[in-house]
């Protein structure tokens, strides 16, 4: 009988417990956390890697805490041009993915390579999320994409030639990746194909003479110290990234945590536009604070002719190899087109989006 009754109230003390747990935990509490790993293509510093913890830190905030989510910098955990092979078999759960550093596997994300006259980040960032909303894009069909955005315009920068007009680039070794090594070589440059992480190495050995890329790389990845010229074509390309989740990892989450992801992720990818946007503003600002006889040259409008045959030509040549692959390049390239003109006319200055980093990013 005592027993019994001893039992009883430990039953009841049990009980008890569980109903002030019940009480106290926030709404939507999971016992089970979910610990994620983000990777990245950014060093530890750059702000792209600290907006990257700052939407690991909403979720976990959103999520009372359920989710957890470690922010893995450039090469931490897996290699810059691995990162959506490590996020398909679960090396990490998350990466963020340069498409643009693996030819030949992203078909239509490719436009976004291609010449054309995206101005901006956010420019980039709209047409390619639009292009993906309205498209099926079967290259991502093995991960959960969870947003897009991606840089702006790409400038010539090298270590000992200035590229004053189109055949100054005879020849030169040229840092790049993707489709811009098709319109290098158009333009009789010598592309050579490396991640970002490797291109300052490579300009201070000497093997490599430049680099096609964004301005913000000049102080994202301090490019603008080996180099003394700095040349803005009047024909250029942008480029995309993506942010995917690996797909069984997603299709585990609870209903609630997704729909947190999907709020949060649509919310990030204007914060990455800004950041873009930001370091375009910052780069060019760092290589021009250098001085030691550093140059920026614009080609000139009446030099235009020239360059844009080696640019249609790419373009032509992207059309017809994908069209013979099957896929809807008529439509596609037209839509693409079309959005490009109508968000140049809707971009944010830069002046704002340098406002949003310094107000949200870079203030103590």
């Amino acid at each position: 009988m005592e027993s019994r009754r001893v039992l009883k109230c430990f039953a009841g003390f049990i009980v008890g417990i569980f109903l002030l747990l019940n009480f106290f935990i926030p709404k939507g509490y999971a016992a089970d956390k979910i610990q994620l790993r983000l990777t990245t293509m950014f060093p530890q510093t750059h702000l792209h890697t600290v907006l990257h913890q700052k939407l690991a830190d909403e979720i976990k905030k959103r999520t009372n805490g359920q989710v957890e989510i470690t922010v893995y910098p450039v090469g931490t955990l897996t290699a810059p041009d691995k990162i959506y092979d490590s996020v398909v078999k679960g090396i990490a759960d998350i990466g963020n993915v340069p498409p643009v550093w693996v030819a030949g596997r992203f078909h239509l994300s490719e436009i976004m390579e291609m010449p054309s006259d995206i101005p901006s980040a956010w420019v980039s960032m709209k047409v390619f999320t639009d292009l993906f909303q309205k498209f099926h894009f079967k290259e991502y069909d093995d991960v959960h994409v969870l947003y897009l955005h991606g840089p702006g315009r790409n400038l010539i920068t090298t270590k000992n030639v200035p590229v004053r007009k189109l055949e100054d680039l005879k020849g030169q070794k040229l840092r790049s990746s993707g489709g811009y090594v098709e319109l290098l070589k158009a333009w009789g440059a010598v592309p050579r194909a490396m991640p970002m992480s490797e291109a300052y190495e490579s300009l201070a050995k000497g093997v490599i003479d430049g680099a096609f890329a964004v301005p913000e790389t000049l102080s994202g990845f301090k490019l603008a110290e080996p180099v003394k010229y700095l040349t803005i074509p009047p024909v250029s390309t942008s480029s995309n990234q993506c942010v995917v989740m690996n797909k069984k990892k997603w299709d585990t989450l609870p209903e609630d945590v997704k729909k947190v992801f999907t709020d949060v992720s649509k919310e990030w990818p204007e914060k990455h536009s800004f950041v873009w946007m930001y370091y375009d503003k910052t780069g060019m600002d760092y290589f021009k604070s250098l001085g030691k006889g550093r140059e920026i040259i614009v080609i000139p409008a009446d030099q235009k002719p020239q360059w844009q045959k080696g640019a249609t030509a790419v373009l032509e040549k992207y059309i017809a190899d994908k069209q013979a692959m099957g896929l809807p390049m008529k439509e596609f390239v037209k839509y693409f087109q079309e959005r490009v003109a109508y968000y140049v006319t809707k971009q944010p200055t830069e002046e704002q989006a340098v406002k949003w980093v310094e107000t949200n990013l870079l203030k103590k």
